[in-house]
Protein backbone atom coordinates (compact mmCIF):
# COMPACT_ATOMS: atom_id res chain seq x y z
CA UNK A 1 0.00 0.00 0.00
CA UNK A 2 1.48 3.32 -0.88
CA UNK A 3 1.65 6.42 0.86
CA UNK A 4 0.64 9.79 -0.20
CA UNK A 5 4.42 10.46 -0.02
CA UNK A 6 5.71 7.57 -1.73
CA UNK A 7 3.59 7.68 -5.08
CA UNK A 8 4.35 11.45 -4.92
CA UNK A 9 8.08 10.03 -5.24
CA UNK A 10 7.02 7.59 -7.82
CA UNK A 11 4.89 10.13 -9.72
CA UNK A 12 7.52 13.03 -9.69
CA UNK A 13 9.08 12.17 -13.43
CA UNK A 14 5.45 12.19 -15.13
CA UNK A 15 4.28 15.10 -13.52
CA UNK A 16 5.23 17.71 -15.96
CA UNK A 17 3.88 15.47 -18.90
CA UNK A 18 0.66 15.17 -17.13
CA UNK A 19 0.07 18.41 -16.94
CA UNK A 20 1.58 19.42 -20.20
CA UNK A 21 -1.04 16.91 -22.21
CA UNK A 22 -3.85 18.15 -20.09
CA UNK A 23 -2.83 22.21 -20.99
CA UNK A 24 -2.42 21.04 -24.65
CA UNK A 25 -5.86 18.96 -24.60
CA UNK A 26 -7.58 21.94 -22.99
CA UNK A 27 -6.23 24.36 -25.78
CA UNK A 28 -7.41 22.20 -28.62
CA UNK A 29 -10.52 21.97 -27.08
CA UNK A 30 -10.80 25.17 -26.90
CA UNK A 31 -9.91 26.35 -30.61
CA UNK A 32 -12.00 23.60 -31.75
CA UNK A 33 -14.94 25.35 -30.20
CA UNK A 34 -14.16 28.49 -30.98
CA UNK A 35 -13.05 27.60 -34.84
CA UNK A 36 -16.28 25.92 -35.00
CA UNK A 37 -18.65 28.45 -33.25
CA UNK A 38 -19.26 25.59 -30.60
CA UNK A 39 -20.50 26.32 -27.24
CA UNK A 40 -19.02 24.55 -24.43
CA UNK A 41 -22.13 24.65 -22.41
CA UNK A 42 -24.28 23.03 -25.13
CA UNK A 43 -22.59 19.94 -25.19
CA UNK A 44 -19.91 19.62 -22.21
CA UNK A 45 -19.41 16.00 -22.93
CA UNK A 46 -17.90 17.10 -26.22
CA UNK A 47 -15.47 19.27 -25.31
CA UNK A 48 -14.16 17.03 -21.95
CA UNK A 49 -13.61 14.22 -25.13
CA UNK A 50 -11.53 16.36 -27.42
CA UNK A 51 -9.33 17.46 -24.60
CA UNK A 52 -8.92 13.55 -23.23
CA UNK A 53 -8.46 12.82 -26.83
CA UNK A 54 -5.53 15.15 -27.78
CA UNK A 55 -4.12 14.77 -23.80
CA UNK A 56 -3.74 10.61 -24.65
CA UNK A 57 -2.36 11.59 -28.06
CA UNK A 58 0.10 14.07 -25.89
CA UNK A 59 1.37 11.51 -23.56
CA UNK A 60 2.21 8.94 -25.83
CA UNK A 61 4.46 11.02 -27.42
CA UNK A 62 6.35 11.09 -24.28
CA UNK A 63 6.38 7.93 -24.14
CA UNK A 64 4.20 7.54 -21.86
CA UNK A 65 1.82 3.88 -21.60
CA UNK A 66 -1.75 5.59 -21.37
CA UNK A 67 -4.94 4.63 -23.06
CA UNK A 68 -8.56 5.12 -23.12
CA UNK A 69 -10.48 3.85 -19.81
CA UNK A 70 -11.48 -0.22 -21.39
CA UNK A 71 -9.67 1.45 -24.58
CA UNK A 72 -12.81 3.64 -25.61
CA UNK A 73 -14.08 6.68 -23.91
CA UNK A 74 -17.61 5.00 -23.10
CA UNK A 75 -19.27 8.43 -20.81
CA UNK A 76 -18.59 11.65 -20.37
CA UNK A 77 -16.48 11.06 -16.61
CA UNK A 78 -14.47 8.23 -18.61
CA UNK A 79 -10.97 9.66 -18.21
CA UNK A 80 -7.34 7.96 -19.10
CA UNK A 81 -5.38 5.32 -17.54
CA UNK A 82 -1.65 5.85 -17.14
CA UNK A 83 0.56 2.53 -16.24
CA UNK A 84 3.72 4.16 -14.69
CA UNK A 85 6.43 2.04 -12.28
CA UNK A 86 3.79 -0.23 -11.02
CA UNK A 87 1.13 2.40 -10.20
CA UNK A 88 -2.39 2.64 -12.51
CA UNK A 89 -3.65 6.10 -12.67
CA UNK A 90 -6.92 7.24 -13.64
CA UNK A 91 -6.67 10.82 -14.30
CA UNK A 92 -10.28 11.94 -14.61
CA UNK A 93 -12.20 15.00 -15.05
CA UNK A 94 -15.51 14.79 -12.15
CA UNK A 95 -18.35 16.41 -11.38
CA UNK A 96 -17.54 19.40 -8.92
CA UNK A 97 -19.02 22.21 -7.73
CA UNK A 98 -18.33 25.03 -9.17
CA UNK A 99 -19.39 27.38 -7.25
CA UNK A 100 -17.01 26.17 -4.11
CA UNK A 101 -13.97 25.14 -6.49
CA UNK A 102 -14.99 21.57 -5.11
CA UNK A 103 -14.20 18.56 -6.84
CA UNK A 104 -15.98 15.28 -5.93
CA UNK A 105 -14.43 12.09 -5.82
CA UNK A 106 -16.00 9.74 -8.27
CA UNK A 107 -17.84 6.79 -7.30
CA UNK A 108 -16.78 3.39 -9.95
CA UNK A 109 -20.48 2.85 -10.46
CA UNK A 110 -22.28 -0.43 -11.29
CA UNK A 111 -18.76 -1.14 -13.26
CA UNK A 112 -17.16 -4.59 -11.54
CA UNK A 113 -14.00 -3.76 -13.25
CA UNK A 114 -14.46 0.35 -12.11
CA UNK A 115 -15.15 -1.50 -8.55
CA UNK A 116 -12.65 -3.62 -9.03
CA UNK A 117 -9.92 -0.68 -9.77
CA UNK A 118 -10.98 1.25 -6.80
CA UNK A 119 -11.02 -1.73 -3.78
CA UNK A 120 -7.31 -2.19 -5.11
CA UNK A 121 -8.33 -5.89 -6.75
CA UNK A 122 -4.71 -7.54 -7.95
CA UNK A 123 -4.92 -7.28 -11.63
CA UNK A 124 -7.90 -4.81 -12.11
CA UNK A 125 -5.68 -2.19 -14.14
CA UNK A 126 -3.56 -5.36 -15.76
CA UNK A 127 -4.62 -8.51 -15.98
CA UNK A 128 -1.89 -10.71 -14.31
CA UNK A 129 -0.32 -7.98 -12.98
CA UNK A 130 -0.13 -5.98 -9.53
CA UNK A 131 -0.44 -2.38 -9.56
CA UNK A 132 -1.45 0.61 -6.88
CA UNK A 133 -4.11 2.04 -7.94
CA UNK A 134 -4.85 5.56 -7.90
CA UNK A 135 -7.22 8.50 -9.15
CA UNK A 136 -6.02 11.96 -10.88
CA UNK A 137 -8.78 14.38 -10.69
CA UNK A 138 -8.19 17.82 -12.73
CA UNK A 139 -10.45 20.59 -13.32
CA UNK A 140 -9.86 23.33 -15.24
CA UNK A 141 -11.47 27.21 -15.53
CA UNK A 142 -12.83 28.83 -18.63
CA UNK A 143 -10.74 26.46 -20.00
CA UNK A 144 -7.30 26.62 -18.21
CA UNK A 145 -5.88 23.49 -15.92
CA UNK A 146 -6.25 24.33 -12.76
CA UNK A 147 -3.12 23.65 -10.72
CA UNK A 148 -2.71 21.65 -8.39
CA UNK A 149 -4.81 18.47 -9.48
CA UNK A 150 -6.63 16.09 -6.26
CA UNK A 151 -4.65 12.69 -6.21
CA UNK A 152 -7.04 9.96 -4.25
CA UNK A 153 -5.81 6.23 -3.50
CA UNK A 154 -9.50 4.37 -3.12
CA UNK A 155 -10.05 1.12 -1.36
CA UNK A 156 -13.53 0.51 -2.49
CA UNK A 157 -17.00 1.97 -3.42
CA UNK A 158 -19.69 0.99 -5.34
CA UNK A 159 -23.12 3.25 -6.77
CA UNK A 160 -23.88 4.85 -3.50
CA UNK A 161 -22.11 7.90 -1.97
CA UNK A 162 -21.98 6.14 1.20
CA UNK A 163 -20.29 2.71 -0.44
CA UNK A 164 -16.87 5.41 -1.47
CA UNK A 165 -13.77 4.77 1.06
CA UNK A 166 -10.24 6.20 0.48
CA UNK A 167 -7.13 5.73 1.97
CA UNK A 168 -5.94 9.36 1.35
CA UNK A 169 -6.34 12.44 -0.34
CA UNK A 170 -3.71 14.60 -1.69
CA UNK A 171 -2.63 17.62 -4.37
CA UNK A 172 -0.36 16.79 -6.64
CA UNK A 173 1.14 20.37 -8.73
CA UNK A 174 3.30 21.35 -11.09
CA UNK A 175 6.13 22.46 -8.60
CA UNK A 176 6.05 18.84 -7.26
CA UNK A 177 8.45 18.04 -10.18
CA UNK A 178 11.59 20.09 -8.99
CA UNK A 179 11.16 18.95 -5.14
CA UNK A 180 14.11 17.15 -3.36
CA UNK A 181 13.78 13.72 -2.26
CA UNK A 182 14.01 14.90 1.08
CA UNK A 183 11.03 17.61 0.58
CA UNK A 184 8.86 14.54 -1.08
CA UNK A 185 9.59 12.56 2.35
CA UNK A 186 7.90 15.50 4.17
CA UNK A 187 4.87 15.53 2.62
CA UNK A 188 1.77 14.94 4.10
CA UNK A 189 -1.95 13.96 2.03
CA UNK A 190 -4.63 16.64 2.86
CA UNK A 191 -7.29 13.60 4.47
CA UNK A 192 -5.57 10.33 5.15
CA UNK A 193 -8.65 8.28 6.30
CA UNK A 194 -8.31 5.05 8.96
CA UNK A 195 -8.80 1.38 7.74
CA UNK A 196 -10.43 -1.05 9.70
CA UNK A 197 -7.73 -2.94 11.67
CA UNK A 198 -5.49 0.27 12.04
Amino acid sequence: MATYAESVRQLQPVIPPIFSALAVGLEAANDHHTSNGLVRSDDPWHYAHTARRIALDQLREAGLQAETEQGRPLYAMSGLLLFYRGMAVRILRPSGDARTGGVTIPLPGRSKKRQAFWSQAAGSALPGLETDNLLLLWKDDAGKLVDPMTLVRPTGGGHRRNSLSVDWVGKLSQGMASLRAADLDELEPDQQYRQLGD
